[in-house]
């Protein structure tokens, strides 16, 4: 039998890193016997998901007891604790809406004062170096000029998506096959002609931790934010097709975009920084690419 230690990591990183549900799943499947975790606040962000995840594993049988360090308290699912333990998530509720209601609030002041770095983690042509600066990334850089040319002579967004999965090209997602809506959305941003409008979405319910579409708060907008990677006239050209266009006469014939060069950049985590290469390129092929990279990035500096 295993015993599972989450080792103060909280509740939100147990399901990224590891899988919070697995670990339930695990002890369901009795692969676990005893849980330990630093605190009841580490065990979950809210009451309701505390106790329901505490109901199922004491309904197993034999039940998995659940120790918390913090409070010194085991929950074996006699009853023992119970009345503690609802106050005690209670708490802990009540302390992630707080800290949930500070973050939101800093997050608001740098919009505001035009300091906040949005992320891109799902943006193609841009990533964040290891000082948190905005660079323009090359590899990817061509699928979003080819996703705009492509518009331009013609083209429609579900057209585009057919040819970029046809074509072997690598979503935002890192999907074999592309949407209309992906590219649809690649075409509307304003990060691309170098504008960026901030709090499109935001964070509803410190519970869910599910982003909406902003429709209720101030949004930030602030031209020439960064260094663009489609021209401004373009991107209004295509912006102005996209709002008139409603059906396509005819069906594009749109050129073939080589992936023999085209690479996708780690933008978080561990490998963040290192580019991803086709399997199927030759050592030959490689040095080719690498050498296109730093020719590049010396052209840059």
């Amino acid at each position: 039998m295993e015993i599972y230690q989450d080792e103060g990591i909280s509740a939100t990183t147990v399901k990224k890193r590891l899988g919070f549900q697995k670990m339930i799943t695990d002890a369901v499947d009795g692969k676990i016997d005893l849980i330990l975790t630093k605190s009841i606040s580490r065990f979950g962000r809210n009451i309701v998901d505390i106790l329901d995840n505490l109901n199922v594993l004491s309904a197993l049988n034999p039940p998995v007891s659940v120790e918390f360090e913090t409070e010194h308290i085991t929950y074996t699912g006699d009853g023992k604790n119970n009345l503690l333990i609802v106050l005690l998530s209670a708490l802990a509720e009540m302390e992630s809406q707080q800290k949930s209601e500070a973050i939101k609030a800093g997050i608001r002041w740098r919009i505001a004062e035009g300091i906040y770095k949005f992320s891109v983690q799902n943006t193609l042509g841009f990533y964040r170096d290891h000082f948190g600066r905005l660079v323009i990334e090359p590899t990817e850089t061509r699928i979003v000029e080819y996703i705009y040319e492509s518009c331009l002579e013609g083209a429609t967004p579900s057209e585009i998506a057919a040819a970029l999965t046809e074509q072997g090209i690598k979503s935002p997602m890192g999907n074999d096959s592309w949407s209309a809506g992906t590219v649809h959305s690649i075409l509307r941003n304003e990060k691309y002609c170098g504008d960026a409008l901030m709090q499109k979405t935001y964070t509803k319910d410190f519970r869910t931790h599910k982003s909406v579409k902003n429709t209720d708060l101030n949004m930030y907008f602030k031209e020439n934010h960064h260094t663009a990677i489609i021209k401004k006239e373009d991107w209004l050209k295509v912006q102005k097709l996209l709002s008139e266009r409603h059906t396509s006469p005819h069906k594009a014939k749109l050129r073939f975009l080589s992936n023999r060069f085209v690479a996708h950049r780690v933008k978080d985590g561990l490998f963040k920084g290192y580019l991803i290469l086709d399997s199927r390129w030759s050592p030959a092929e490689r040095q080719e690419f690498m050498k296109i990279v730093d020719d590049t990035q010396d052209n840059t500096k």
